[in-house]
Parts: structure tokens; sequence; C-alpha cells
């Protein structure tokens, strides 16, 4: 992997979201604090697990928890980690030919929101696609509202981060990937699409869509039907719909 982990750690809280990082990434773990005098069953069933991994839990005030979780719901536990390690376009050349299968990947136009973002990377996970990708500057970066929202997903679905997205769909290009963009003004919808093939899945940023240099990158734009009263999905909802009917397809043929 040649994008170094580095010394960055990340905050993560919330009773899900740390059991995952227990499960997945305990060796990633660096500190974990508990709400002291503790009754709750979960909570006592996470000590416990964290203890068999050779990691003792401090007990705390619920103050020092709402400061470290700035406030948000913590449900008594928040633990300090190593962030994963971000991939680069080289190694995702490199999953992608290992996989043998056609790959699928999701690409994201400059995200901004990071709940949209940690709702992508599960979605990705859930429906089986081999990465995520976006772009390294003017996007959310992995935080702990990310971690927390992917609910473990941001150690099993790899993320990717490039210095320029169009110049990375360009290459995967070359290795055979079809690229197709997902904007509500598109006359084709996403059902008349061939999903099966070497596929990049590509959606915009929340207010602004896909820029103009990443549709004109696309192979081929495709729509969301609507049948409603509303015009569009939100990102991680429009981001759901079109991974999976890409696995519907790949299940089906």
């Amino acid at each position: 992997m040649s994008s170094a982990r580095g010394d960055r750690s990340l905050l993560v809280w919330g009773l899900h979201a740390t059991a995952a990082v227990l499960e997945r990434a305990a060796q990633d773990v660096l500190e974990i604090w508990i709400r002291e005098a503790a009754d709750h069953t979960e909570l006592a069933a996470l000590a416990a697990d964290a203890l068999r991994r050779g990691l003792r839990a401090q007990r705390v005030p619920a103050a020092t928890l709402d400061r470290l979780s700035e406030g948000a719901v913590h449900q008594g536990i928040v633990l300090r980690r190593r962030a994963p390690a971000a991939l680069d376009l080289g190694d995702l050349r490199a999953l992608l030919a290992s996989t043998g299968r056609p790959p699928l990947v999701l690409a994201l136009d400059h995200p901004q929101d990071p709940h949209n973002l940690g709702a992508c990377l599960r979605v990705a996970d859930g429906a089986g696609a081999d990465a995520v990708l976006l772009p390294r500057d003017r996007s959310v970066g992995l935080t702990a509202t990310v971690a927390k929202v992917a609910s473990g997903a941001a150690d099993s679905m790899p993320l990717v981060l490039v210095p320029n997205l169009v110049q990375a769909l360009e290459g995967l290009k070359k290795d055979g990937l079809w690229v197709i963009g997902a904007t509500d003004d598109a006359p084709s919808t996403l059902y008349q699409a061939d999903l099966k093939a070497s596929l990049v899945l590509v959606l915009g940023a929340e207010s602004d869509g896909l820029r103009r240099l990443t549709r004109a990158t696309c192979d081929l734009l495709v729509s969301i039907p609507m049948a409603g009263s509303v015009s569009s999905l939100n990102l991680s909802t429009a981001a759901a719909v079109c991974l999976f009917e890409a696995r519907r397809q790949r299940l089906s043929a």
C-alpha cells in the first residue's frame, strides 16, 4: 500500500462504531474511554472484548466523553485509533487486477458532507463494490463522523484518494473500465444501462452535481427515474440505488 498511514489518529464513538473497530482493526486502537459506573450491558461487553485484545479501557466521567466527542451522541464510549490508510491510483489498479471479476468502483466528485461519505462507504461495502474513489483536495476526508456513519466500512471498504479525479478516471478507462455518471438531466436512465461490465459509477457532490470536466470524461450519463414530486435524491441514497442496480444486474447474469 503506497499511501502511508502516518501518525494521524481518529476518534470514534458510539456502540456499533467502536465494536466494529475492535472487531476489524483492534491493532490500530490507541486508547479507549468508557463512562464511569456504566452498567450498560453492551458497554460492559465492549470493555471485556477490549481487554481480551490487550486493551484496557479508561473509566471517565460523562463530561469527558462529551468533550472528546464534541457533544455528539457517544453512548458512553469513545476510542482513539490510527486512521485507516487510504490507497492511491496505483494501489487501486493493483487491487482491481487481482479480483478476477469485472470491477465495480464508486467515484464521488468532491463530496462535502461527512454523513454522505460515511453512508457511501457503507453502501459500497453492502453492494460488493471494490473501492470508493474521490479527490484528495476539496473533499471531505475520513473524519470521526464518517467513521461512525460507515459503521465499520471505513476499514472494510478501500478508500482511494487521488490528486485529480478526471485524470484518475481517464487512467481507469485506459485499463478497460467503463465510466458512467449519474445526473438528473441525462436522457438515458440507470435501468437502461448495462452495469455488468468493468465499471466506475460517478456521482456528483451534494449541491453542485457532476462538474463539467467530470461529465465530459464519462462514457455515458444516466438518470435515476423519479416518480414523485422531488427531482433528485441525496448523494448516499443515489449511490445506493446505482450500486444495488449494478449488483442486481450482475447477480442476474
